[in-house]
């Protein structure tokens, strides 16, 4: 993982090169750069494999399902939000077929060539997801 930061804009760049996991490196960025709050601007590159769910039912809490995708995958877009380091990442896949997947990132996707992003700081608040119905959810509130 390369970490590139501009101090004056406030934005983190990461690159990641194969066989790294990108959730996994996106909370390690975070960490390693002090970055509780931000904004994941932008995301690009490719998976060997990916790991994704989606939410299933209209009930609360709403039932889920977890999707096991195998490479090559490009990634057509990943963005979300850190809150207190931890991020919540919604992304877009397409494997080779043109088959389009979207859905909650999730930890397992492994980097085929590279892998892109940049985390907007947001130094002047301290973001932090509450619980609900005994369950994380990506409720934000300042801590």
């Amino acid at each position: 993982m390369r970490i590139i930061e501009s101090l004056q804009a406030g934005v983190v760049f990461v690159v990641l090169e194969n066989g790294e996991k990108l959730l996994e490196s996106i909370r390690a960025a975070a960490h390693q750069t002090d970055l509780h709050s931000g904004v994941l601007l932008s995301g690009i590159g490719s998976l060997q494999k990916g790991r994704i769910h989606t939410v299933a039912s209209n009930d609360l809490p709403p039932k889920e399902d977890f999707y096991d995708l195998p490479g090559p995958l490009e990634i057509a877009n990943y963005t979300g939000i850190i809150a207190a380091y931890e991020p919540h990442v919604h992304i877009t896949l397409m494997d080779a077929g043109g088959h389009l997947y979207g859905g909650h990132l999730e930890e397992g996707c492994e980097v085929l060539t590279l892998a892109e992003f940049s985390i907007l700081r947001a130094p002047d608040v301290r973001l932090a997801r509450r619980k609900e119905m005994g369950k994380l959810f990506p409720l934000l509130t300042e801590e």
